[in-house]
């Protein structure tokens, strides 16, 4: 099918002339709320992706076809909460960071249909008050990873993810894997160490570990390809549907780091575990600093993310630096920032927020020290940068929201819920949808838009 930039003839294409005059269309709204690919069996899978007013809900406010006029004109924020999300189109990129309050877990649609699963986790024990604090979401009936399988059905049709990817060894970030595989077949996978797998590891979660490495093997087997996370490289993950080149000369992906090795910027790589293992004699790296990172930019639009980046090294001349803030500056600034290590304490630290100065930082919560005063004055000082920005968490307990309210930062956040970055045509704008994560009706409860400068 050919790709049409028009949302319209898009859905006539996808769905039928007489079933787009019965749903009508879904457009923008105004500012609102508080490497080697692998075969596939559909080579023109976007289709199968629900489009605009095509997403499928449980238990709605209402139909989408109330959201939007068929000619496309806008609405306004107040005309959308309240309803379902309006769905992916083709040429926009959309970034769902969804909640389950056990894990961190992001899909991707890119603007050519490409899709990418960068973590699904589930953390089966938390210490005791997490839970009453930040409750499973919608419930504690599933495991995290069965959540997410269900939520990224009720996208689009298609029973394939052409992208996974790991970013390190801890079950809060891979252990929900296995449960999206249910329904969806993985294409292509990559984590931060393979082949090197072990290297510098110190406190992978063990059992979740073993359990996972049976499930790759059998993945493996049945034609998932594994390749190597090629620091520094441009492109490794590809846009997989646009043959004619639409998007590739505004959309890029760069591999910045992984296993403690980090791009230069230019044409090298820095081995900063190793420089760190042979100056101070280490038997193991903390496993969070072994994380993969990646910069996606879509024209003027840029959204960073590094798993549970954190921490300092010691370098070749026995000196201490923050890692975190290296890794940082050579991303440079960006759009949107995915917390490094779900915003505790021990990440986002001063120099990492001066290096990236996002617009936007979402963050994945299970644990209410991840919302912390500490952590959001530094995401929110002007002294670290210039400019209004917003903190969207996935979930903010009673007693931190009512420590930020006395503190004046509260209006500085998103709804809590789930965090849907959506990229327009050509990367110059996005939006903010939060969606509710207390149901499955991907119900929309706050909408925030942005220039991309």
């Amino acid at each position: 099918m050919k790709l049409k930039s028009d949302r319209r003839e898009f859905i006539r294409d996808a769905l039928g002339a007489a079933a787009l005059g019965a749903l009508g269309g879904c457009n923008a709204v105004n500012t609102g709320g508080s490497g080697t690919a692998g075969g596939m069996s559909d080579p023109s899978p976007i289709s199968a992706i629900n489009t605009a007013s095509t997403i499928s809900t449980v238990g709605t406010a209402g139909t989408a076809s109330e959201i939007g006029s068929a000619d496309g004109a806008a609405k306004s924020a107040e005309a959308q909460i309240g309803y379902p999300y309006p769905g992916w189109a083709p040429g926009e990129l959309d970034i769902h960071l969804i909640h389950t309050g056990t894990s961190e877990n992001a899909f991707m649609v890119f603007p050519d249909g490409t899709t990418m699963l960068l973590d699904c986790g589930h953390i089966k024990r938390r210490p005791p008050g997490y839970a009453d604090a930040i409750p499973p979401a919608p419930d504690g009936t599933r495991r995290g990873g069965e959540w997410v399988r269900r939520y990224i059905e009720r996208l689009g049709k298609r029973r394939e993810i052409d992208y996974l990817v790991v970013s390190h060894w801890h079950a809060d970030h891979f252990a929900g894997i296995p449960d999206v595989s249910r329904t969806f077949r993985f294409l292509n996978y990559y984590d931060h160490q393979y082949p090197n797998v072990g290297k510098y590891r110190l406190n992978a979660d063990v059992w979740d570990y073993d359990s996972f490495q049976t499930w790759l093997s059998t993945a493996l087997g049945g034609g998932m390809k594994r390749e190597p996370f090629k620091v520094g490289a441009l492109n490794q993950i590809r846009l997989r549907f646009d043959p004619w080149g639409k998007y590739g000369e505004s959309f890029s992906i760069r591999n910045l780091a992984a296993n403690g090795v980090m791009w230069d910027g230019e044409d090298g790589l820095i081995d900063c575990a190793g420089e760190h293992v042979k100056a101070t004699g280490a038997k193991g790296i903390q496993e969070n600093m072994l994380s993969s990172v990646l910069l996606i930019r879509y024209g003027a639009f840029s959204y960073f993310t590094g798993g549970d980046l954190e921490g300092d090294f010691v370098g070749a001349d026995g000196k201490s630096y923050s890692y975190e803030a290296r890794v940082g500056e050579i991303a440079g600034p960006v759009q949107v920032c995915k917390t490094n290590h779900h915003a505790y304490w021990t990440a986002m630290q001063d120099g990492f927020v001066k290096a990236v100065r996002p617009k936007l930082f979402v963050s994945s919560s299970w644990s209410p020290n991840q919302q912390n005063l500490e952590t959001l004055k530094r995401m929110l000082s002007p002294e670290n940068y210039e400019g209004a920005r917003t903190v969207a968490y996935g979930a903010i307990p009673d007693f931190r929201m009512r420590e930020f309210r006395e503190n004046g930062l509260d209006e500085c956040l998103a709804p809590a819920g789930h965090s849907v970055v959506k990229v327009e045509p050509g990367g110059g704008a996005f939006k903010l949808y939060t969606l509710s994560a207390a149901d499955e009706s991907m119900r929309v409860i706050g909408v925030r838009e942005f220039t991309c400068s």
